[in-house]
């Protein structure tokens, strides 16, 4: 808002969840940025963009795209689908029986896992459960309540983690994130970062790699490397935030993405 204030443009705030999407449609020119991440489980905000979407507004990221990168279990499916290296996740519903147990034991052998949101920000939503038989307990519980909104993944330790910030295919700043020892989740809002003025060649590989499939116009790519030296894919965010990355790279990525457009 602030960026497109100083290009003169014209611009408003919108929340798609306090929007009456009207019977008729009304002619409309301009960019639409979609940022609402949600969470909520309420797709409304997709009904409220594509609506702008055919009054004549250009979406970005594009809507169809969005859609993929939504839910974690949705994305786990994407890194699938193009061979992009990720951690192990298993997705369930139903009631816990013999064949969900064996999996879970089979994916976790060292009895340390993660349970995920599949609509999580921000590492809300993300537990570690220290032993096969907690996980059980919890997962029976979420059962019980007719909520299984969740995936399982094992616990990975790790040495680094990166987000490289991606502006129509080019890489305009890449973070190396200072994980505390007391909260392993690594967004920019827990952890501090240093900007990488060179990448290494691996992780710029992976990255682009898993940027140029998932079809966004801009996203941050989380990429981690394990205790034993493997990298992996931890999360496409169509909807990244800019503040640490700008920060710390002296970009105004917001003004290159508005020029962009």
């Amino acid at each position: 808002m602030a960026e497109a204030s100083k290009l003169k443009h014209s611009a408003i705030y919108l929340n798609p969840y306090q929007f009456q999407v009207p019977m008729k449609l009304k002619a409309q020119t301009g960019h639409y940025f979609h940022r609402t991440t949600g969470t909520n489980y309420d797709d409304f905000d997709l009904i409220v963009t594509k609506h702008h979407e055919i009054s004549g507004f250009n979406v970005t990221n594009p809507l169809e795209r969005l859609k993929v990168f939504r839910s974690k279990d949705a994305q786990s499916l994407f890194f699938n689908e193009h061979n992009i290296p990720a951690i192990q996740t298993l997705l369930y519903r139903g009631s816990m029986n013999e064949n969900l147990e064996s999996d879970l034991r089979d994916l976790a052998p060292d009895q340390k896992y993660i349970l995920k949101m599949s609509r999580g920000n921000q590492g809300i939503g993300v537990n570690i459960l220290e032993s096969h038989k907690s996980l059980i307990s919890v997962l029976e519980t979420f059962h019980a309540m007719r909520d299984q909104r969740f995936l399982v993944q094992p616990y990975v330790a790790h040495k680094k983690e990166w987000r490289a910030l991606f502006v129509k295919g080019e890489i305009i700043a890449c973070i190396e994130k200072n994980i505390s020892k007391e909260d392993f989740r690594g967004n920019a809002k827990r952890s501090n970062g240093k900007l990488l003025k060179k990448i290494p060649r691996e992780l710029e590989k992976i990255a682009h790699h898993a940027y140029m499939h998932s079809g966004l116009d801009y996203a941050g790519i989380d990429v981690l490397e394990t205790s034993k030296g493997q990298l992996l894919v931890l999360e496409v965010n169509a909807v990244p935030g800019f503040e640490q990355a700008e920060e710390l790279s002296g970009h105004n990525i917001a003004r290159e993405l508005l020029a962009y457009l």
